[in-house]
């Protein structure tokens, strides 16, 4: 660059150097990414290394420190986003990240059954609450009738004693 560059020449190699950096920081979440899903291809069978982050609480298989659940991590994979959006979405380290898929991997059967198992939970409780809100609903609809029918009757006085 110039000694003495203008401030389009600054503007534009700015710009130049922003795009650079994004496109490394694109690379770089892929290569990270990329090297999570190796790691975990290679593993056959227990991967040596203690599991800091899932820990079991009331609530069931969650990330220690926080209330995220596996079953939501789950989700967001089942629904087709990669693992660097998974990790960035819940602002997990790619440690924590791996330990969430060791941990899947390592205890798939138990966690496939305690996640069919919140499934369902979680439907039965949507359904209790929908009727639940049907019952309000169909009270609220009935006290909407009742006003609209007396703010009707209200007019109709208004307009007969104008008229008088």
């Amino acid at each position: 660059m110039k000694k003495n560059p203008t401030q389009m020449q600054i503007g534009e190699r700015i710009s130049q150097l922003e795009e650079s950096l994004r496109a490394m920081q694109a690379e770089l979440a892929i290569l990270r990414s990329q090297k999570l899903v190796n790691a975990l291809l290679e593993a056959d069978g227990p991967v040596p290394r203690e599991n800091q982050t899932v820990v079991r609480a009331a609530g069931g298989l969650t990330i220690k420190g926080s209330r995220l659940t596996l079953f939501a991590i789950m989700d967001e994979i089942r629904e087709g986003n990669s693992l660097k959006n998974v990790r960035d979405l819940y602002e997990l380290t790619d440690e924590e990240m791996l330990d969430v898929l060791d941990y899947i991997h390592l205890h798939k059967a138990d966690v496939e059954k305690e996640y069919q198992s919140a499934l369902k939970s979680a439907e039965e409780n949507r359904k209790y609450w929908d009727e639940k809100n049907q019952e309000q609903l169909g009270r609220i609809y009935v006290q909407r009738d009742v006003v609209r029918a007396k703010l009707h009757e209200l007019r109709e006085q208004y307009h007969t004693d104008r008229k008088s």
